[in-house]
């Protein structure tokens, strides 16, 4: 089914629906490359932002705790305010590094820190009251803070880790599903192309074959191109075109070699064509009267001349009526044919009669002209005055259903014509329905 349903895409709609999903494959793959750029971009801001700054604050605390410790000394030594004070602006700065810590940790734990520190503080805070700590004492609660310090320093940094690893791991695959997604769409054009051509090869290949095949007279040649795309189209036209060209082919060989006019073949095929389609038509049978005597005495040179300017004389005068559909035959001999619109039949005889008549004495001599007859032997052997060529016309008005075949009103027609040759000089007869007879 799916099949099916590509076969009957045209060639536009096939290259419109490839560059689409190629199309879709780089916009996927630039989509999910911003979007993996933007995570890596918030994960080291992250990082700049909290891991770095926490990480600074550790070692300040550690430097700062050893700068407590410089100043308690110095205070167990000498008993100087000065050196309280110191202890105080560098506890104080211990606090505001821890409350800076606290908020960039991301999640380390100092609550040791914080309780060691407040341990470490009142400690610190009754020995310059005046208590007595020992050394000891002093000592361990140091520890515990530099050990608490110690311990955050570690998990900080471990997390730290934890995240350049997640961010190393984001830009691996961000590159990963860019350049697969990528290549995707690549690998789709190239097999999208390397399809069309070989489809658009494969077609053209086979119409230039039934080119050939026709140029060499095959028009039966069907090159076997499915339909639904323009080269499918282009076959069936080239199919048309070959069935056209074998009817031309048949009525070329069926035409007069004298007239060029079509022969008996293309005779039947259009009667037969409009008694098909129901329409109403006249058939007009023509036929030379006395050209028998005239081929006798003049030759069949000047006898074929004037077949030959009366089929012109007749292809004129019909093609005067101005019916596209109008057709004009040549039986053989002295016998044309005529098929136009019954409208026009009256319309055509008479022209056609005007100009034959009108052309019929330049081919006599002015002698015969001046008689207006030649002597001359008829059919039977015996001598008789015969009258110039003149031309008898039986029209045969059909409508739909009046007759089955072409053959039928051929018979009709011939029995017309044999009453028209019944009267002198060229006339002609039109045999309307229910018998009605118009000179």
């Amino acid at each position: 089914m799916l099949r099916s349903g590509i076969r009957q895409l045209t060639h536009v709609q096939k290259l419109i629906a490839s560059f689409s999903l190629i199309g879709i494959c780089l916009i996927t793959a630039v989509v999910y490359a911003i979007i993996g750029l933007g995570t890596m971009h918030h994960m080291v801001g992250d990082i700049a932002r909290n891991d770095l700054t926490a990480a600074t604050a550790v070692l300040t605390l550690r430097d700062t705790m050893q700068a407590r410790q410089r100043a308690v000394v110095r205070f167990q030594i000498f008993k100087q305010p000065e050196f309280k004070e110191l202890y105080n602006r560098q506890s104080e700065s211990f606090q505001q590094t821890l409350s800076v810590l606290q908020r960039k940790s991301g999640g380390a734990d100092l609550s040791e820190l914080s309780k060691a520190s407040s341990a470490y503080s009142n400690t610190i805070e009754r020995l310059m009251l005046g208590n007595h700590i020992s050394d000891a004492a002093l000592k361990n609660a140091a520890e515990q803070v530099e050990k608490a310090i110690e311990s955050v320093r570690t998990e900080q940094k471990k997390l730290l880790e934890n995240k350049l690893a997640a961010a190393g791991e984001q830009e691996s695959r961000t590159s990963a599903w860019a350049l697969g997604l990528a290549l995707s769409g690549a690998t789709l054009a190239f097999l999208v192309a390397a399809l069309l051509v070989y489809s658009f090869s494969t077609s053209i290949n086979k119409l230039q074959q039934a080119t050939h095949r026709i140029a060499a007279g095959d028009f039966d040649h069907d090159p076997h191109i499915p339909s639904g795309d323009e080269i499918g189209a282009l076959s069936q036209d080239f199919m048309r075109m070959a069935v056209r060209l074998k009817e031309l082919e048949q009525i070329s060989l069926d035409a007069s070699p004298l007239t060029r006019l079509p022969g008996n073949i293309a005779i039947e095929r259009s009667i037969n064509r409009r008694l098909r389609e129901g329409t109403s038509f006249a058939m007009c049978y023509l036929d030379l009267d006395n050209f028998k005597s005239y081929n006798d005495r003049y030759g069949y040179i000047k006898a074929s001349e004037i077949l030959k300017q009366t089929g012109e004389v007749i292809y004129e005068a019909v093609k005067c009526q101005n019916d596209p559909d109008a057709f004009v035959g040549h039986i053989g001999g002295d016998d044309f044919v005529v098929v136009l619109d019954a409208r026009l039949a009256k319309a055509a005889c008479q022209e056609i009669i005007s100009r034959f008549d009108a052309m019929v004495p330049a081919f006599y001599s002015e002698e015969d002209r001046a008689a207006g007859a030649i002597e001359g032997i008829d059919r039977y052997g015996v001598p008789r005055v015969f009258p110039l060529i003149s031309l008898s016309i039986a029209a045969l008005t059909c409508q739909p259903g009046g007759y089955a075949t072409a053959a039928e009103i051929a018979t009709a027609a011939a029995g017309v014509k044999d009453r028209v040759k019944e009267s002198s000089g060229s006339n002609y007869i039109i045999v309307r329905e229910a018998g009605v007879i118009e000179t």
